[in-house]
């Protein structure tokens, strides 16, 4: 054996800049076969291994698996290389893919936030706003207690096959005024529903389009049932009437915050002339 074509692991340890260890565990992988010094037993590289090394280090970067170099090493045709690259290729592709979904949802959710802190420009002003046609994705059609909202979105979640975000999303609840309890600083509800300006789920639920009363507030959402009393009047006062139940946004809440005051909510109330 010509010792001159042969290195000891050290000194490929030093050209790779990699540790004997991972050396080591390429050769238990079936990758490297090194010689043993008949004098000492130590492991002698060939050539044959740097080459081996070398296709290592650069199919590792590009993400294949020991298991993969090893099959493509063990059987290498021009065939066989282009279909392991395509193969890859198309793997990172979904990886893009998967990245620009993600890059635009929090594109969007961050957009909603952004949108809802504009909002305070109209704060505690009770206003009627001409609306279009708005999608939302129902997620119970019952009345939910509050600690029970984020169980039903994962239930939803899990049936539907589709993500439905609460950080920068918008939470919603059809209130019943009829059957709360006078004595509650909150509103029953009747349903819960989640609506985005700018959606990126399929939609099961609408609100129609149409003239709705308004008002924005910020702080604790038993604020809710006082604006509500006052957009009745304000109903009663301009000759107008309720055709819907009032519908509560919450643009800002705890998803987002942990302070209270810094909650954005909205009533909305369809109405028409008497």
């Amino acid at each position: 054996m010509d010792r001159r074509n042969y290195y000891k692991i050290g000194e490929l340890s030093k050209l790779y800049n990699i540790g004997v260890d991972s050396i080591r565990y390429y050769e238990e992988a079936g990758l490297l076969n090194p010689k043993r010094d008949a004098n000492n037993n130590y492991r002698l590289y060939s050539l044959d291994d740097i080459r081996k090394l070398t296709m290592i280090r650069e199919l590792l970067s590009l993400n294949f698996s020991l298991e993969q170099i090893k099959a493509f090493d063990d059987h290498r045709t021009i065939k066989n290389s282009i279909g392991l690259l395509e193969k890859e290729l198309n793997i990172i592709d979904k990886s893009i893919e998967k990245l620009v979904q993600t890059k635009n949802s929090i594109q969007n959710r961050l957009s909603n936030i952004q949108n809802a802190l504009t909002k305070t420009e109209f704060l505690d002003q009770i206003r009627i706003l001409h609306l279009s046609k708005r999608n939302c994705v129902m997620i119970s059609d019952t009345n939910l207690p509050d600690d029970y909202v984020d169980y039903a979105v994962s239930q939803y979640i899990k049936n539907h096959h589709q993500g439905i975000h609460t950080i920068g999303a918008c939470d919603c609840y059809t209130l019943d005024v009829e059957n709360s309890n006078p004595k509650s600083n909150l509103l029953r509800t009747k349903n819960v529903f989640f609506y985005s300006p700018n959606p990126m789920y399929e939609s099961n639920y609408t609100l129609p389009a149409g003239d709705y009363l308004s008002v924005i507030y910020s702080g604790s959402y038993d604020n809710t049932k006082q604006w509500v009393k006052r957009m009745f009047l304000y109903a009663k006062e301009h000759s107008l009437k309720s055709i819907s139940d009032p519908i509560e946004f919450g643009y800002i809440n705890e998803y987002e915050t942990a302070d209270e005051m810094e909650n954005i909510i909205e009533v909305q109330m369809q109405i028409e002339p008497l």
